[in-house]
């Protein structure tokens, strides 16, 4: 799935001290709720792939990926996600000789049971008209966007690619914008390759979740910073 903007990562590492979470000082109960939110995120983020692929219209990037390894093996899509995620996660873990963290596994395995769940419980309706579809569609968009700003503002568990990134721009000099968009530009190539559904939602999703994202994150990232902290 596209958690998962250039520009995300920027902000995130451009944050001032005071804009982002100290989850050293904070309570138990602001741990429960930005743990809430982390997990209230990942769903959001599966409810919104699961109406991008029921809108049969495309998908975004790493879904293109995921759907043509599902179509290749009898594997769900949502297994899909999680197998390509920990492979990402323990790549680039052996390639940084750290070890993964567990917020970052669990994020995968999460989202691969909701996407599973959702698709499984075929609440979202199939439409076979181009204008409900296409509607369903953006709401699609607008949802992962949403979810994938409200889990990125927990800090509980980054996103499978969001470490592949930053390690591809140190170790090769990039920055992280190409090297996101590499990553992007694989994946779409091998899922499409490999039947991957690509579409107008494909190529819709690109410049849309982004800003999406970015919208949520701030939301998120502001109301996050007044939870309680503990005292010094």
């Amino acid at each position: 799935m596209e958690e998962k903007s250039n520009e995300i990562i920027d902000d995130n590492k451009e944050k001032k001290n005071s804009d982002i979470v100290d989850t050293h000082k904070e309570t138990a109960l602001a741990y429960i709720i930005r743990v809430m939110v982390f997990v209230g995120g990942i769903f959001v983020l599966a409810l919104g792939a699961a109406t991008s692929i029921t809108a049969n219209l495309g998908v975004a990037t790493w879904d293109v990926l995921h759907i043509g390894l599902s179509n290749l093996s009898g594997l769900s899509v949502g297994r899909w996600v999680q197998i390509v995620g920990i492979i990402m996660v323990l790549t680039t873990c052996i390639l940084e000789r750290e070890k993964p963290a567990i917020g970052s596994i669990l994020n995968i395995l999460i989202v691969g049971y909701f996407l599973n769940l959702i698709l499984d419980l075929g609440f979202i309706p199939n439409f076979t008209e181009i204008l409900p579809r296409s509607i369903l569609l953006l709401i699609g968009i607008v949802l992962m966007g949403t979810g994938s700003g409200m889990y990125v503002a927990s800090k509980v568990g980054a996103g499978p690619r969001d470490g592949m990134t930053l390690y591809l721009s140190k170790r090769f000099s990039i920055s992280v914008r190409l090297a996101r968009t590499i990553l992007e530009i694989s994946a779409l190539t091998i899922g499409w390759l490999i039947g991957g559904p690509v579409a107008i939602g494909t190529f819709l999703s690109v410049p849309l979740v982004g800003p999406v994202m970015q919208a949520s994150l701030r939301f998120w990232m502001k109301q996050l910073t007044r939870l309680p902290k503990t005292s010094n």
